[in-house]
């Protein structure tokens, strides 16, 4: 069956059905897959995170394709499988977050809004300051408090591969034009005025790797060497 001798190979294959929107069958396979993978008695590290990277896929697959209550059932699989990877090679709170945020649509998709924010909470925890996490909540769940708080924090907007976002450092990027449509106000216009100053060149693509950059020019004390 799929992905029987190698699984990462299968899941490689897996997330090339699931970007060409192949979802039927991507379906049909994650969970033949993931299944085979939980029966398997004494899994190695190998074996559990190729477990752990299934029960993702197809836990996203399931939400794209509106199957909430299966989606919901194996995203808490997902956590418990993480958890249990964690303990064998140490705990990953960047893919941990991750999770969480995913958990957060779901639950979002479900209908279930309470569940929605504690999954969220549980993100912003694992990974404090998390701007992209914020802004899903205030558009699925009403919540905007957080993104107004972080908004602030994030730095200026960037160009990134034709889009603007606000990236905190070390922290996924967030769409800057959304940011401004949930807050409105002084704050979309502000996002909005940075946006033309990037595209008529006033305003650095990068404004914070640009400022670093400047930072690495030497700079020369020119009285010093007209006076020796």
């Amino acid at each position: 069956m799929f992905g029987a001798s190698d699984p990462l190979q299968a899941l490689h294959q897996l997330e090339n059905y699931h970007r060409e929107g192949r979802l039927e069958r991507a379906e049909v396979l994650a969970s033949d897959l993931t299944d085979r993978l939980m029966m398997a008695k004494n899994r190695d590290d190998n074996i559990q995170s190729a477990l752990v990277k299934g029960l993702r896929l197809l836990s996203t697959i399931l939400n794209d394709r509106g199957k909430f209550k299966r989606a919901r059932l194996t995203v808490k699989l997902l956590h418990k499988q993480r958890n249990r990877l964690g303990k064998l090679i140490g705990h990953d709170l960047v893919q941990g977050a991750e999770d969480y945020r995913l958990e957060g649509s779901i639950q979002v998709n479900s209908g279930k809004k309470g569940a929605a924010k504690k999954a969220f909470a549980k993100c912003e925890k694992m990974q404090p300051g998390h701007l992209a996490a914020a802004l899903e909540v205030a558009e699925l769940t009403g919540f905007t408090k957080r993104l107004a708080k972080l908004y602030p924090r994030s730095g200026p907007v960037i160009s990134s591969n034709g889009n603007f976002v606000l990236q905190p450092v070390n922290r996924p990027a967030a769409d800057a034009r959304r940011i401004g449509v949930v807050l409105g106000g002084d704050i979309q216009q502000d996002i909005e005025r940075q946006i033309s100053a990037i595209e008529s060149g006033e305003q650095a693509a990068n404004a914070r790797l640009q400022a670093a950059m400047d930072r690495l020019v030497p700079t020369h004390d020119y009285h010093s060497y007209s006076s020796n």
